[in-house]
């Protein structure tokens, strides 16, 4: 089953793109890293070791982080948002297909 609250990251991170007060991006911050997170440990228990999924949103968890923030210029931050946007929603895709393969091997 394909688990569309991944999309919910990807929503704020292209919000994140309009110039905003910064409280949304301190926002921002805790959601992407407590996603990236989750989707990352969910990975590594699914194959009891880390993957590719695994090791890039553990990495976009701690670029992310909130209690030792990354300072960059908005030109950067742009890029980046875009980037994991594309990372998340690559995910949600990934998951579909591998509940696909499931359901036709059984």
């Amino acid at each position: 089953m394909r688990n569309n609250l991944i999309l919910v990251p990807v929503a704020l991170l292209f919000v994140a793109l309009l110039p905003l007060p910064y409280g949304y991006y301190i926002f921002l911050r805790l959601v992407i890293a407590a996603s990236a997170a989750y989707l990352a440990w969910q990975d590594y228990k699914k194959q009891n070791a880390f993957n590719g999924w695994s090791l890039i949103l553990s990495m976009v968890a701690l670029l992310f982080n909130p209690l030792i923030p990354v300072y960059l210029d908005r030109g950067s931050w742009f890029i980046i948002d875009l980037a994991v946007a594309g990372i998340f929603a690559m995910r949600w895709h990934v998951s579909a297909d591998g509940d696909s393969e499931e359901k036709s091997g059984r």
